[in-house]
């Protein structure tokens, strides 16, 4: 990657990574007015998120072994064209069940987010793509804290298609900055399509795929924890107004994005097993000090914040660096790589979310919360521990 290239490069991938988090929950606070207008139920109108979260997952699965048998470019357009034309179909809809059908093929934006961290282990060695990945992660936790604020406003100024509008209008400028700035980073492979699923299937059994995968799926686990339980221990338990669970909930993204920052500058003079590992101690030592105190009645429930907070560092350390890894495991499928740990994660998040729903209903306060938290944070520790103990079989710029 040239000097000159680096920072255009970086800012497209940014925007590609950060554009699907904003298409997830830009619209989330007009849910309500659109399930009026539509004449559905609230949990009905919820399906445009869970639906489209489904079709991510199966994407992800396709995008990647897509990308590494004909190249980055062609994907990302395709799929960034069927954004633009879907986001469209949504602004359109006259009825529910096409807005749900054009809703659920917007998930198709997130190649944007898989690609981008393949098209960096493209460019770069191991250590500079857990740099960069560092800077892009600071850069998109803005995201999920902007665009609900974004989407409220445009909601309240033009009307809730007006998201849709926008969401179109973004889909097409990320289009042409791809066609414009980005080139073809990967060359597509020549094999058999049955030479290439059988070099895909031995990605599937690589032990270190799977242990830097369940690493993330764990860390990030967590955050899906804290948002799913976090509004109802807020009402029940510490009497919030909403504007306050809105803040709250940002808690944990303002550490993630310290913890990238951290990550970034960590990642010029350690290992990224080191960073990592760093990353996991800081989440459950934090988390497991909020249990304490909150057990023993030392702090009041919202210090519960304070935990998550540590979560966040702890997590914004773990992902550039556990990211990097698994592209790296087989940098010849490293698109592949991406889809399947992107897959993984959205399914491991909508279990512990399901989870996290059924507990919390039941026993809505903060030491439940923190304490599941803090269980899948102790497990991402153990295999980070496992991992590097046996790190003389990783890539050798990841060994701690």
């Amino acid at each position: 990657m040239t000097q000159s290239s680096t920072p255009n490069i970086i800012i497209t991938l940014t925007l590609l990574t950060a554009v699907p988090l904003m298409s997830l929950n830009m619209f989330l606070p007009s849910l309500g007015i659109m399930a009026q207008d539509f004449n559905v139920g609230y949990y009905t109108m919820a399906m445009a998120v869970s639906g489209y979260l489904m079709f991510t997952a199966v994407l992800q699965l396709l995008a990647g072994p897509g990308a590494d048998r004909f190249g980055r470019r062609p994907v990302l357009l395709a799929s960034l064209g069927l954004f633009a034309a879907a986001s469209v179909g949504c602004a359109l809809a006259e009825n529910f069940n096409s807005f749900l059908f054009f809703r659920v093929l917007q998930g198709a934006v997130i190649t944007g987010s898989v690609l981008s961290r393949a098209i960096v282990s493209d460019v770069a060695a191991p250590k500079q793509a857990t740099i960069i990945l560092g800077y892009i992660g600071m850069a998109m936790s803005l995201a999920p804290i902007l665009a609900p604020s974004l989407g409220g406003f445009l909601s309240d100024a033009a009307g809730w298609r007006a998201n849709f509008w926008f969401y179109a209008g973004t889909g097409i400028a990320l289009w042409a900055l791809v066609w414009i700035r980005l080139p073809e980073t990967s060359s597509a492979q020549r094999a058999g399509a049955a030479v290439f699923i059988k070099t895909y299937f031995e990605l599937i059994k690589s032990g270190h795929f799977w242990a830097y995968t369940l690493i993330m799926a764990f860390s990030i686990g967590a955050f899906y924890v804290f948002v799913s339980g976090v509004p109802l221990v807020a009402v029940e338990q510490l009497n919030m107004t909403q504007s306050q669970i809105g803040l709250a909930i940002g808690s944990m993204t303002m550490g993630f994005l310290t913890g990238s920052f951290l990550s970034s500058q960590l990642a010029r003079r350690h290992a990224a097993n080191t960073v990592i590992l760093m990353g996991r101690s800081i989440a459950m030592f934090g988390l497991l000090v909020c249990l304490l105190l909150l057990w023993t009645n030392s702090v009041p429930p919202w210090a519960l914040f304070g935990g998550a907070i540590c979560a966040g560092l702890g997590n914004g350390l773990t992902i550039p660096s556990a990211s990097s890894a698994i592209l790296f495991v087989r940098q010849d499928l490293a698109a592949s790589a991406s889809g399947l740990f992107g897959a993984v994660i959205v399914v491991f998040g909508a279990i512990f979310s399901t989870i996290t729903g059924a507990l919390i209903q039941a026993h809505p306060t903060a030491i439940v919360l923190i304490s599941l938290m803090l269980m899948l944070s102790l497990i991402s520790l153990s295999i980070a521990i496992w991992i590097c103990s046996g790190s003389h079989k990783a890539h050798p710029e990841h060994v701690g």
